[in-house]
């Protein structure tokens, strides 16, 4: 019986403002006009809530759930890429639940691409959605992964020169994969087997560090360098699992099959050797007992 068969799911998309807030959140739009954030059914629960009691009902052997949050990324050229959350509207903010994500909020944050006046994609959840989700997937009996994930948010026509063609545009919401030096390796003038590519992996994976984070009042403030890279992405939400009450497992390196295939002098991995430093320090944020997966892993 394929119901009982199921032992682990993936709750997509990862994006939404509030689709993984357990409590309702609604957007004030005029005097006595409210739109409810979270809110799509008719019972008058939360669009959360709704979806893990159909996960009990329809599988009920799902123990492990991987909850998938983004970040944006905006060049396929890993030295001039930045990760950021992002909303749908800077204009409006979620009543009883702010949004802050990054060490930011709304008014600081920039909003998705739009193609015909409408986003292309929805905003990164609030880290307080998150850590709802987080304990009401806990209270059900269900271990986590946890899944930072990238969102690439280009459009047609951005003038970013493509590392994999030397076209003049990168292809439009282009996969998160096709991430790589400035030139990718085998394209003429590749920066590849070179101290040049180690820089520019270095430049990804910026220099934050986990003591540059603080958790308060559900969300994590950052006081490290003014950047937003890899590290700052990935330290940001494991101290926000460890605010939460921890996870079972969090996944690194999600598809970033180009990434971890770029070589540096004497052909050493930086990528690689980035991605393995940087899970030593999950790892000690969330605890030993927290399996810290690679993207080769899963």
């Amino acid at each position: 019986d394929l119901s009982h068969g199921v032992s682990g799911v993936a709750l997509v998309p990862g994006t939404g403002e509030y689709a993984l807030a357990t409590t309702p959140v609604h957007f004030n739009t005029g005097v006595g006009q409210n739109l409810s954030a979270n809110i799509h059914t008719p019972g008058g629960q939360s669009d959360a809530q709704v979806s893990l009691e159909n996960l009990r009902e329809e599988l009920p052997a799902c123990r492990s759930v991987a909850l998938v949050v983004s970040w944006f990324g905006d060049d396929l050229r890993c030295a001039n890429c930045t990760l950021r959350p992002k909303v749908e509207d800077s204009s409006l903010d979620g009543v009883g639940m702010p949004w802050t994500s990054g060490g930011i909020g709304r008014a600081a944050a920039d909003e998705v691409a739009r193609v015909s006046g409408r986003p292309v994609y929805g905003g990164t959840p609030a880290d307080a959605s998150i850590i709802e989700a987080l304990e009401a997937l806990r209270a059900d009996g269900k271990e986590v992964v946890f899944y930072p994930f990238i969102l690439m948010a280009q459009l047609a026509a951005n003038g970013l020169p493509d590392p994999w063609t030397g076209a003049a545009d990168q292809p439009a919401l282009p996969w998160r994969g096709r991430i790589t030096l400035s030139g990718a390796p085998g394209q003429p003038g590749s920066p590849d087997r070179s101290p040049a590519a180690e820089a520019e992996v270095a430049q990804f994976f910026g220099s934050a560090q986990a003591s540059d984070f603080a958790v308060a009042g559900g969300s994590v403030s950052y006081a490290g360098p003014a950047e937003w890279s890899y590290r700052r992405f990935i330290l940001h939400y494991a101290h926000l699992c460890a605010a939460a009450g921890g996870v079972a497992a969090f996944c690194i390196g999600s598809e970033m099959r180009g990434l971890t295939q770029i070589r540096g002098a004497g052909d050493s991995f930086p990528a690689v050797a980035a991605l393995r430093a940087l899970a030593a320090e999950v790892r000690g944020i969330l605890g030993a007992g927290t399996k810290i997966g690679y993207a080769a892993d899963w």
